[in-house]
């Protein structure tokens, strides 16, 4: 691996925490790609908190910002259709939960021709459960899948993932020590923005509290996030309601 590295950056904690690590401590050269969906509010909430980070970074090391080349945006209508990659992904997720991203990011990089697509995926993710066993650990520290492994797994074959054995709290306890919280701490989360502020309810607002990283929701988020059953149970059929009920007791 040479000291150029394609990364999926999101915007978010962990794809933030690898572009900062990346550029400022290991001085690599960054080439970061985001995929635009513009159906999902979040979205220019998300290039903004990267636009933030930039900036945040220009403070602490001009040249570790500088090390950061333009983003490629891509909208994701515009990523082509490979049928065997997302036929693997269906059979995939009937295993157990997979995000659609795992789709269309493994067609977005052949379609780029890019065999080294680093995303940060970290241990508390679910895809980890299709990765455990089945990657190595490279000499400069990311991780691969195996060359053995064969099946819908090799969806995973393109992707690098530098992050796959520490946490987020492990991620803010290292940018703290190395100097480059306050620009971690410009990045951004919630699908389903209200206002300016996280919602609370939405897959990574609840991820975000579930793995320790509560902290960044407002007062009003975290009461969403701690109403969000009694709220979807106000919104349903008398039926529907009662099972939703039950799951707030248990």
């Amino acid at each position: 691996m040479g000291n150029t590295i394609e990364v999926l950056w999101t915007g978010g904690w962990d794809s933030t925490f690898r572009v900062l690590y990346a550029s400022l401590i290991e001085e690599k050269e960054v080439r970061p790609h985001y995929i635009a969906d513009l159906a999902r509010k979040s979205t220019l909430r998300e290039l903004k908190a990267i636009s933030d980070v930039r900036r945040e970074l220009e403070k602490i090391d001009k040249n570790a910002a500088e090390r950061i080349k333009e983003l490629t945006i891509t909208p994701i209508t515009e990523i082509e259709s490979f049928e065997d990659i997302t036929q693997s992904y269906v059979r995939l997720k009937k295993q157990a939960h997979l995000g659609s991203q795992y789709d269309w990011l493994s067609r977005y990089a052949r379609m780029k021709n890019i065999d080294c697509l680093e995303l940060s995926v970290h241990v508390d993710d679910k895809a980890y459960y299709f990765l455990e066993g089945k990657v190595e650990q490279k000499d400069h520290g990311g991780w691969k899948l195996k060359s053995d492994v064969t099946g819908d797994t090799q969806i995973f074959s393109c992707f690098e993932f530098p992050l796959l054995q520490i946490s987020k709290t492990e991620m803010r306890a290292k940018a703290k020590e190395l100097g480059f919280i306050e620009a971690l701490e410009k990045s951004w989360f919630c699908f389903n923005p209200v206002g300016n502020a996280p919602c609370g309810t939405c897959s990574p607002c609840i991820y975000a509290v579930e793995e320790g990283m509560g902290y960044r929701l407002t007062k009003s988020g975290i009461l969403r996030y701690k109403t969000r059953y009694l709220r979807k149970a106000a919104r349903l059929p008398v039926r529907v309601s009662r099972k939703v009920y039950s799951k707030l007791k248990s």
